[in-house]
Order: structure tokens, then sequence, then C-alpha cells
């Protein structure tokens, strides 16, 4: 094809099967093209990925329109088109790709023109093993998300909407030199999207940590001041949106204030077993795409609350039937694209229905959901089988896990725990 330059060892490869996932490289440098291809070779006949190579960023726009990729990978400084003019194109054209920068430089200017288009940072040269490991990753997010109307959603922007006096109690934080970091990982942990941008910066492999950080303080004395002014810069613009007008009596405040509560309670009911360390950035995290929704489909979930709210339904089963998808769906999802760590992603997908996944174990996404439904009501029932549409502890899920013995003890201490006023509309989302 005389619109890619591809390779010379790319014409070897295996003819794409209907399955195949398709995965486009974009990079200037021809030699780094087929180092990419070698290293990926074997594991792209393994997992059925198609692999393929544009030189520039016209050439992969091409390539994009003679047939779509699930994912890309562009160089961040190519001559013609940067990466990040190239990642705001896709962006544009297909919002359901995922979108990966590739950097030898970690300066803030790189951050700064690509965090609003980027789901993921690697560095250059780039590890063959992370590079598989993110690939495979990025190419499972279907399994969190089926319906392609609801990736595109998700993927059309980086951005969640945040409450404005965070934002404004943050920017004065940070121009006084004398701020510590321990008081700005107190102001993001109250915000769920700059919590998430942190979190993803940090997580990706751009800045190759040695092991995964999940909490909010390691995130912030990791990247430092200036790295948290870029990451406030990209979040900015979704502070415009008017969302509680949008949708009525939804608050990101109270969505805000509920996941605080809630990541703390579901800590002291895990206690020291094994998932608590990731507790509470998955508890601020968990309602993610409850932001998304209500700032991409504000109409349709405005009917879901209302809705939850009336039958006393749980939203969650709500959202699916108006959107094919639950809120922890779409906020799993946005998380994985920005390439959380699996587990924090695993807690926030699941934390609705634990038992569906089959799981004999009381990890953090269980803990959330009982976080989830005591903070609603420390008394909220407990069913040996929870009728359809009905909101209650599944008992027989506890006994499965061999927790239902703790269950009063969890209850005086959701007691202990519960707030001065909460939101009807949210409290219909447990």
């Amino acid at each position: 094809m005389t619109s890619i330059a591809a390779p010379p060892a790319s014409q070897r490869r295996p003819a794409p099967v209907l399955s195949s996932r398709r995965i486009l490289f974009v990079d200037d440098d021809e030699l780094i093209l087929r180092s990419m291809e070698r290293v990926l070779r074997r594991p792209a006949q393994e997992a059925g990925w198609e692999l393929c190579f544009a030189s520039s960023g016209e050439a992969a726009l091409a390539e994009m329109a003679r047939q779509p990729v699930e994912v890309l990978l562009a160089d961040s400084s190519m001559a013609k088109m940067s990466g990040a003019a190239l990642l705001r194109q896709v962006q544009e054209r297909d919002p359901g790709v995922v979108r990966i920068l590739l950097s030898g430089h970690t300066g803030l200017d790189v951050l700064r023109s690509a965090l609003p288009y980027a789901h993921q940072f690697l560095p250059k040269p780039c590890d063959g093993q992370l590079l598989r490991s993110t690939l495979e990753s990025a190419c499972n997010l279907r399994g969190l998300l089926a319906k392609p109307e609801m990736r595109q959603l998700v993927g059309g922007s980086n951005e969640l909407p945040s409450a404005p006096r965070t934002f404004i109690e943050l920017s004065n934080a940070l121009a006084n030199p004398s701020t510590s970091a321990r008081a700005v990982s107190e102001i993001i942990e109250r915000d769920i999207a700059i919590s998430g941008r942190v979190l993803q910066l940090v997580s990706s492999a751009f800045y190759g940590l040695p092991r995964a950080v999940t909490s909010i303080g390691g995130a912030v004395a990791y990247l430092g001041v200036e790295v948290i002014k870029a990451i406030v810069l990209s979040v900015e613009v979704s502070r415009m949106f008017p969302l509680t007008q949008i949708v009525p009596d939804f608050s990101v405040d109270a969505l805000q204030q509920r996941g605080t509560r809630v990541s703390q309670l579901a800590k002291r009911i895990l206690g020291h077993e094994p998932g608590g360390d990731v507790l509470l950035v998955a508890g601020l995290l968990q309602d993610s795409g409850q932001l998304v929704l209500a700032s991409r489909a504000s109409a349709r979930f405005g009917v879901a609350l209302s809705t939850a709210a009336g039958r006393k339904q749980p939203l969650g089963e709500v959202e699916t039937e108006l959107f094919g998808a639950s809120h922890a769906d779409v906020g799993a999802y946005l998380l994985g694209l920005w390439g959380l760590p699996p587990r924090v992603v695993h807690a926030v997908a699941h934390h609705l229905e634990p038992e569906r996944t089959g799981t004999r174990v009381f990890d953090a996404a269980a803990a959330l959901y009982v976080a989830n439904l005591l903070t609603t009501d420390a008394d909220m029932p407990a069913l040996d089988e929870v009728p359809p549409h009905a909101i209650a502890l599944d008992l027989e899920f506890l006994r499965r896990v061999g927790v239902a013995h703790q269950l009063d003890e969890w209850r005086r201490v959701a007691r202990a725990f519960a707030g001065r006023s909460q939101s009807p509309r949210l409290a219909a989302r447990a």
C-alpha cells in the first residue's frame, strides 16, 4: 500500500482473520517500526493481532480511513505531524480507538500537549514485555464495555467534569510555594477527576516506576507540583460544564463526598485482607462512570436517576436498560483506558455486583459493594435471595466469601460513619 510505509518484514505477517484486533504503530523512524514488529511478531500471532505500520500521521489517518483500528501507538515527535496532533485528529474521527503516546522525553511540554488526547503514555525505547502487556490490556478493554457506541462515548474526551470549588482550592494551594505535598494530596483525594488524571499519569509506564502507585499521596510525591499543575490545566476545561443544571438533582460534590465515605468504610470493612491498599483510590473513582454519563448523555442519565429513585431500583440496573452498560462498566473502561492498576479497574468494574464474578474471596470490589449499601442505609436488609430490581445485601454471596458473620459489626461501623446529609438521588445508586 503506497500510503503506508511498512517495514519489509511486515509483509510476511499472517493474513488477518475476522476476529483479529488491528493495532497501528506510527513513527517516522523505519528502524523503530521494524524493531516493534520484530518484538511483537510472535505475540501478535498468539493473540490474533493484526499489526499495521505508518511512517507519518497523514499515512496513519489514511490507513484508518481504509480500515478501522482498535489501538493506535504514535511517536510524540514526528517531523510533519506530532503525535499529539495525530491523537487529536483520531479522537475527533474515531473516539473509540485506544490512543497511546510513545516518547523519549518526559518534559512538561509533551504532557501539556498530549494529556487531552492520549489515554496512556509509554517510554521510548519501550521494553518488549511492557509493550506486549500494554497492548493485551488495551485489546481486552472490549470485555469491560461491549457496545461500540458506549466505547465511543467514553473515548471522545479524556476529561471528566469536576467540582469548581476543588479547582479553586487546588489552584490557590499550588500558587503557594510553601504548600506541602500532603496538603495537595488531601485536596486531590476529594476530587474524582483530578484523582483519576494524577493516577493515570503516574500509573503509566511513561515514568518506568518499579511498582504500581495506588495512593494519591504517593503519586503527588513522585510527580511533584509542576506536573500536578499540568494535570490541573488539562482538567480545567471540564469545569466549565454547568453539570448541576444539565442533570437536575445531580451533584458532583455529593458524589465525591459519598465516594470518600464509602472508601473509608470499605477500608474498615476489609481490614487487613488483601486489596486494602487500593480501596481509597477505587472508592474515590468508583463513580467516574456517572460523571461520564452526566456530561455526555445528560438527558438519558437524568431519566436513569429519576427512574431508579421512583422505582427504588438499583441505578446500575436502570442504566443497563437505557445504555446497555452501568456506570461501573463505563468507569472501569475509562480507568482501563488510562492504564490504572488492574486491581483498581477490577474493583470499580465489579463493585455493584461482585457476586457475578464467581469469586470466593472477599476482595476490594466486595468491600465496596457492602460499603455502598451500608452507606445508603446501615440497616439495609440482607436477604438469602435478592428479588429482581430490589436493593438489598446478598446474604448468600456474603456466606460464600466467608464474611456473613461480620455483618452486624459492619452495620455498627457504618452507623458511626454516617454523614449528616445524603442526596436522595445518589442514594438510589446502590
